[in-house]
């Protein structure tokens, strides 16, 4: 597959001057050795083509490793870049396939680049000035040393948080009132309500905010599901919504409802959400990803 870029290959690049000398060679030109990924490289251009790998009337390219041993593998991405004068760009062949490199494999490339015919018309801006500059990309894949598994449990252990708010109209004139933390899962969670709402209607916003993690955890990303109950203190008639999220690793992020009852509503004692000067919460979080570390999958 051939592509087109403006930046100059990462790994080595090489200009070719004088190059009618040797173009119908089908000898390789050897690049100096260079370093990627701790070991060391060069890149190999063969002129005429590497006959013997069906690179006739072509031109090839190819990277050799030169330092693996003899039990080793090296597994690589491989680009390869031609400079075309004509555009200011490269032209970059790749077969989107990984190269595994051994003692018995130490070279990946490409036999048919290009054609001969084509490489060596200046008109097509590969050669300019009897010179080309050719060059290659190397990505060394390296073996992940620790994978990230994430398990969204239903119904994890002491999953459910009641918060009694005495007093409740002493608070009336906070903007925001907290709860006490408590632990599910991997971190740390409280309620946060505002008695008289966030918004422009006059209604009790309720949210719960992820907060620290606890010693130890991975601080990922954590989704919950949850349920947000106000309870009625005279009959079963509970306000109960449901909220999901993924809370982000922010000490504070919140999710809820910012109208669960209007505060007019709330006020009127004969409903049953507010009695004797106090209100009930309730939230179980039905769903919490739990993120590890493991050595493997």
């Amino acid at each position: 597959m051939e592509t087109i870029r403006e930046e100059a290959p990462s790994s080595y690049l090489m200009k070719l001057v004088g190059l009618s000398e040797v173009k119908f060679s089908h000898q390789p030109y050897e690049s100096a050795d260079f370093d990627v990924g701790g070991h060391k490289w060069r890149l190999i251009f063969y002129p005429a083509g590497k006959v013997e790998e069906g690179g006739k009337d072509h031109v090839s390219i190819y990277a050799r490793i030169e330092n693996v041993g003899a039990s080793m593998q090296i597994d690589a991405e491989l680009k390869f870049f031609i400079y075309n004068h004509n555009n200011k760009q490269y032209s970059v062949f790749q077969d989107g396939t990984m190269k595994h490199y051994n003692k018995k494999k130490k070279e990946w490339g490409f036999a048919q680049m290009l054609l001969f015919s084509k490489f060596n018309d200046p008109k097509n801006g590969y050669i300019d000035g009897n010179a080309c500059i050719v060059g290659v990309e190397i990505f060394v894949i390296k073996p992940v040393e620790k994978v990230e598994r994430v398990a969204f449990t239903q119904n994890p252990p002491e999953n459910k948080f009641t918060w009694k708010i005495s007093h409740f109209s002493y608070i009336g004139d906070k903007r925001y009132y907290y709860s006490d933390e408590f632990v599910v899962g991997d971190r740390k969670w409280r309620l946060k309500i505002s008695p008289k709402g966030d918004k422009k209607v006059r209604a009790l916003s309720v949210y719960v905010q992820a907060m620290a993690y606890l010693p130890n955890a991975v601080t990922s990303s954590t989704y919950a599901k949850l349920r947000l109950r106000l309870l009625n203190q005279k009959n079963s008639n509970h306000i109960e919504k449901r909220v999901f999220h993924f809370y982000s690793r922010e000490n504070g992020d919140g999710s809820g409802i910012s109208e669960l009852i209007s505060v007019e509503d709330l006020n009127d004692e004969s409903k049953g959400y507010l009695v004797e000067d106090s209100i009930v919460l309730e939230t179980t979080l039905l769903w919490v990803s739990e993120t590890k570390v493991v050595d493997s999958i």
